[in-house]
């Protein structure tokens, strides 16, 4: 890794990083599937151990003691044992809006997020638009490679939409590749569609060590 970058654990102090970079990868999908609160409510996920919004499965990536982009990843293992506890804890904080927009949250998980055994999910990516360009994302993605071997896992899956072409070109640089056909939802009118995509895992480690 370059001079100057640092890639590390999350931790519940990384709140305010967590929710401006989940909205930088998902802006228009976000707040409709939790509403005008999304930042409140994703910060307060985040800030809880044992779900799949969890600081536990989160990565950031800095450049010079500078927050510059974050990766949340977790296994199969993790997807079937925090789903519960994910929905319970999406209760406690939108409350009766949760009811609401139960149809929405019911369509998205048809869609997004499913986890197969062996396999290892990378749920969300980004790096802040001043530090584009500098591979951060690449290096995010391999680092997530490496932690899917240790897990054991097979195979990474991502959900991309398909209008991401940055984002898609950063996954088939990586090795990803289409896995089945596009899926649509449609949330208020808007039409979201994306593809999933895959990468078996190599048998070598993408990156030797772990900056810690």
């Amino acid at each position: 890794m370059s001079r100057g970058v640092f890639y590390r654990q999350g931790l519940p102090e990384d709140s305010e990083h967590f929710e401006r970079l989940m909205l930088l990868s998902a802006p228009r999908l976000l707040p409709a599937v939790f509403g005008a609160n999304a930042s409140r409510v994703l910060k307060s996920l985040f800030r809880h151990k044992r779900n799949l919004y969890s600081f536990e499965h989160s990565r950031f990536i800095e450049v010079n003691g500078k927050g510059a982009g974050m990766i949340i990843s977790y296994d199969w293992i993790a997807q079937k044992r925090e789903r519960l506890r994910t929905g319970l804890l999406l209760f406690k904080y939108m409350k009766l809006r949760l009811i609401t927009r139960l149809r929405i949250l019911f369509k998205v998980n048809s869609v997004l997020g499913k986890v197969g055994l062996n396999e290892y999910y990378v749920s969300n990516i980004a790096v802040y638009p001043e530090y584009r360009g500098l591979g951060l994302g690449t290096e995010l993605l391999m680092r997530g490679e490496d932690e899917a071997k240790r897990a054991g896992a097979e195979r990474i899956v991502l959900d991309v939409e398909a209008n991401n072409q940055d984002a898609i070109r950063l996954y088939s640089k990586i090795g990803c590749t289409p896995a089945g056909k596009p899926k649509r939802i449609i949330i208020g009118g808007d039409t979201y569609t994306f593809l999933r995509v895959s990468k078996a895992i190599c048998s070598e480690p993408a990156i030797d060590a772990i900056t810690t």
